[in-house]
This record gives C-alpha cells, structure tokens and sequence, in this order.
C-alpha cells in the first residue's frame, strides 16, 4: 500500500500564483490534463492567484484574486480563462532598491534582488576542509545523522539517530568520546528526534511528541522535560526547541470532512513554551497543512506540497509558509517583529517533473512485481501532487546573524517524500542579514546537508560512496581565481 506524506510536514494551499506573463496559458492548459486522485471523475479545486504582496505602496500592494474554477478530472480539453493583471499590477522584478515601511509596528522588508557585488558573494570550497567517517571502527561510523554542530570550545558533536548516541570529536575529526546511546535507563534515549545545542552548549534531544532530554556540554545527563498531555490522546507536538530553550508547540489539527475533491489550509495553534512549561506566548493560528479530502471518511496532503519552516536562533525565530517567500521573525519571546520577503516566481510541477519522481520513487519504495507493482505505480501516478514547488524548505540561522533558506526541489522528497530530506542534487541557498536584506545565493554540493554555518565555514553531513559522513567545507568569499597557463 502506498504510503502518504505526513501531515505534520508537508503542506499546500492549492493556489497557483502567477507573476510572469510568459508561459501562463501554456502551464494552465497543462494542468487541465491532470489526475486529482485516483477516484474518478473527481473534481478539485484550482485557484489561479496573482498576488503582487511585494509591490512597493508607489505601485500598489493590494494581492487581486483572479478566478476560481472546478476542473473534472476526466475533462481534459477544458480551457482555462487567463485573466489579464491590472495595468498597474507591475512584477516586482522592475523595483530597483530593497524596501522597509512599517505597519503597525511590524517591519516589512521588501527584497527585489540580492545585494552582493561578484566580490562579495559567497561559495563553498571546491573539496571538504575535514572528513569524518570510516566503516573501518564503530566511532566513525554514521547512520541518520540528525545534527552536527561546533561546540564553543571548539569541539564537534555528533548526534546519530542510528545508535541514539551523541558523539565527541576534537576539531581535526579525532573522536573523543560517547554520550547517550540506545536504552531505557536514564540518560539513555529510545528515540532521537531533533537534537539541539542551547545556549552554554548545552544539548537538547527531542525523544518523540513531547519529551526533551537535556545533557551537560559534556555529555552528562542533566534531567527530562515533558510536554504536558491533559486526556487520553496527545493534544500537541513539540515542533522545534531553540537555542534559548524555548520550545515551539503546536497543536494536532482535528478537521472537519469536506466534500471529495476538496482541498482546503488547514490552521492550528503555536505556541512558545519555556522549560518549566510556562507559556511564553501564544503565536495564534498559522498555517499548518494544506489537506484534500479523497473521499467521505479520508483526507491527505498533496505530495511535494509547501512546508511550514521554522528554525530559531539566540536572537530571533523565523516562521515561513512555503506558498509564498515571505518569512515572519520573532523576537525571543514570541513578539512578531517583521516580514522579510523576497522576489519569487513560483516554478511549476510539470507532468515530466512528476513522472520522473513517481519512476524514482517507485523503485525504492514498490516490492512488487509484475502487475501488483504497476498497479501500485499507477495509483501513485494518479495521487494528488502540487501544482507549483514551495518557496523553500529549510532555514538555517548561521552564527553571524545571517539566516540561510533553502530552495525547494522535487527530487529530495524522492527517498522518504519529505521536501526537508536531504538534499540529493545540488541545493541553492538565498542568504539574508540580519536586517532581513537579500545578500545573494550560494549553491552547495548534491547529498550534503547543512547543520552549521559560521563566518568561513559550512559543517555538515554528506553521503559519499553510500557512506554517511560528516563533512565540513570552507565558506569563501568572491569568484574562482584560475590559474595563469
């Protein structure tokens, strides 16, 4: 049987926003053709949005909603009406400079294009600076890696969801100790969700929905936070802890059936929670998961659908929807201080882009033969998927203030059909300061994953040979210098 997304981490709202002109018609009459979900004569929902909510107020930033129409999925001659934007809705791209203004007391900065000069902008070393791993001894060998961080003195921790154990390293890569590991004694963990390190390096480990065990720098068990659950069923996640302490909680969605062939945003509740429980703040209802209803009684999300982002650091927490490039930051106690938004024009998903990940995936991921296996394809070719890619997928708060986003991409949700999974091809990050100004874009090599970005380096995890290692490459500043021949 088909395994579908989970809600928690993978969302759409089923709008298509459109900024340029050029291939418009040609992408609607594309969609026309395509399959809802496996039950036939279907119908679903396509919102056609063209949204101008980075215009600067000279322009005009009203967002005009164009059309609403509900397509069979059988009707594959529909035509779709294109509505002309207004003559004064201009696509931000012709907006020359940045743009701050204030609304109500929250900072709104506009981002036309990246800021950095050639000798400026930003790119990782051709070969890594450091390499750990070797089958060769237990120590120096990974499996699901969930963090990799530099300690202040200088010191890199491992945490590996393999064997639950927080591992030392000294800073050339030689291994120093073992902390944590597989078990139910105190100290010891059954799960490794996330794993972060808090202010004074000391290490949290998210165990599951609602537990956090904390250790020393050291490794030393210190105590375990649990996430209180009034009731017989869990009524909230932990979603991220940041490096205050701070834990973000959200609350498990309970919606309501539609009629089949609906897909609708679901909302829920964030809140920011200290580690006596306290709450800090309630952020109210943001946006959760996009959901379509398949029939009467069952819902799902869309796969490749937009994801919720979230990542904090000592000074501020970012929240992002993937349906649009903007991204709210908080202050430490939960205070929304700004939106930082970027130009984007949304890529869509084409019928090759989908067939090549349901080819893809399939043959990790489908045990059957003969007809059993082309039936299962078949359904997965027929399930519904997202019209368009998120705007990113991951924020990474580097260690000067700046915050790193990640551009999303269809072939990294093909191993596990999370959008967050790392990244297989090579990966494209946008780079703001901490005023929220768009510096420029840095790419980073296929299969490496990011954890810690400092002023002159990127430390991570990447898979080499079919091997998992832990990888650090230097952060440099301006283009290739070639050699004279």
């Amino acid at each position: 049987m088909l395994q579908r997304p989970r809600a928690s981490f993978i969302y759409q709202r089923d709008i298509l926003a459109i900024r340029e002109l050029k291939g418009t018609k040609q992408r609607l009459a594309e969609r026309a053709s395509r399959p809802y979900t496996s039950e036939t004569n279907t119908q679903f929902l396509v919102t056609i949005h063209w949204s101008i909510p980075h215009m600067t107020d000279t322009l005009g930033a009203a967002a005009h909603r164009i059309a609403c129409r509900r397509i069979s999925r059988d009707a594959r001659n529909v035509a779709f009406a294109v509505c002309l934007a207004l003559p004064y809705a201009l696509p931000m791209a012709i907006a020359h400079a940045q743009t701050v203004r204030d609304s109500a007391g929250i900072r709104l900065v506009d981002n036309p294009r990246p800021r950095w000069t050639p000798a400026q902008a930003l790119r990782l070393s051709d070969a890594p600076t450091l390499t750990i791993g070797s089958s060769a001894t237990p120590e120096y060998t990974f499996g699901r890696v969930r963090n990799v961080q530099r300690m202040s003195d200088g010191r890199l921790l491992v945490a590996d969801g393999a064997s639950m154990q927080l591992r030392f390293f000294d800073a050339r890569g030689t291994f120093l100790k073992v902390a944590a590991g597989k078990g139910e004694a105190p100290g010891q963990l059954k799960k490794m969700e996330l794993v972060r390190v808090l202010r004074g390096d000391t290490i949290a480990v998210a165990t599951g929905f609602a537990d956090v065990a904390l250790f020393t720098p050291s490794g030393d068990f210190v105590r375990t936070i649990a996430l209180p659950q009034p009731g017989r069923r869990p009524s909230s996640r932990l979603t991220d802890i940041l490096p205050t302490g701070a834990r973000l909680v959200v609350a498990f969605p309970n919606p309501a059936p539609r009629n089949p062939g609906t897909q609708w945003v679901d909302s829920t509740n964030f809140r920011l929670m200290d580690d006596t429980n306290a709450l800090i703040r309630d952020l109210g209802n943001l946006p959760y998961v996009t959901l379509g209803q398949e029939n009467a009684t069952s819902h799902s999300a869309p796969w490749l659908s937009s994801i919720a982002v979230e990542a904090g650091s000592t000074e501020h927490f970012y929240f992002g929807f993937g349906d649009q490039y903007a991204i709210r930051v908080y202050a430490p106690n939960g205070q929304l201080q700004s939106i930082v938004r970027r130009a984007w024009t949304p890529i869509p998903v084409t019928a090759a882009d989908w067939e090549d990940w349901v080819v893809q995936w399939s043959k990790l991921w489908i045990t059957t033969s003969g007809d059993s296996a082309r039936k299962e394809m078949q359904e997965l070719r027929e399930s519904a998927y997202a019209f368009t890619m998120p705007a990113f997928s991951q924020f990474i708060p580097d260690r000067t203030g700046r915050l790193w986003v990640r551009e999303a991409h269809y072939q990294d949700a093909i191993s596990a059909g999370s959008l967050t999974d790392p990244p297989v091809v090579p990966s494209r990050w946008s780079v703001f300061d901490a005023k929220g100004a768009w510096l420029g874009d840095v790419t980073m090599p296929k299969d490496f994953q990011p954890y810690d970005i400092g002023q002159d380096y990127v430390l991570g995890k990447q898979r080499v040979d079919g091997m998992s290692k832990v990888v650090q490459f230097a952060l440099i500043a301006g283009p290739k210098r070639h050699e004279s021949r």
